[in-house]
């Protein structure tokens, strides 16, 4: 094979290559290189702490949903959220919180705001991007009025379009 002929093999095997990277979806590899590990109070020391209101303003730091069917995690799995007062993790850590599916048993989940597996692959990826964009949510708790019950479970959201320095008119 001549010098030509392996200049032009090199070039279509670089395009091909690149075409093939751009689909890959990299946020979970750079997001397990930084050891953010969310659904573990036991690894956090006892940090974790359910969203702190019945309701309020928040960023999404990380939203990860897991698609593991069991008797806790219900039918579709669930989707976990990290809340944060500024974009993109900065500022306060505010709490976390959970949207469970259908046939959830966990302690924290409320069956009348359960998710079908289309709902939760919706706010899957809409708590992915809003995450990633830095969109600021308006989260609800499932029940709040019950003392205990429930805290980190979270009824649905809100995406806002609105900026950060903007006062919200509640």
């Amino acid at each position: 094979m001549d010098r030509y002929t392996k200049t032009i093999l090199t070039g279509i095997l670089l395009v091909l290559i690149s075409i093939a990277a751009k689909d890959v979806d990299l946020f979970p590899i750079a997001e397990a290189q930084q050891g953010w590990e969310i659904d573990n109070e036991l690894a956090m020391n006892g940090s974790m702490q359910a969203v702190p209101a019945s309701n309020g303003l928040a960023y999404i730091c990380q939203s990860r949903y897991v698609p593991t069917s069991s008797s806790l995690a219900g039918s579709y799995g669930y989707i976990t959220l990290s809340f944060y007062d500024g974009p993109h993790c900065v500022g306060s850590y505010l709490g976390f919180g959970r949207m469970y599916t259908e046939g959830a048993n966990d302690g924290h989940s409320e069956p009348w705001y359960f998710l079908s597996e289309t709902q939760a692959l919706f706010y899957a990826d809409a708590t992915a991007r809003a995450a990633d964009t830095g969109q600021r949510v308006r989260y609800y708790a499932c029940n709040p009025q019950v003392a205990g019950a429930a805290l980190n479970c979270v009824k649905y959201l809100e995406f806002r379009g609105d900026p950060a320095d903007v006062e919200d008119a509640d």
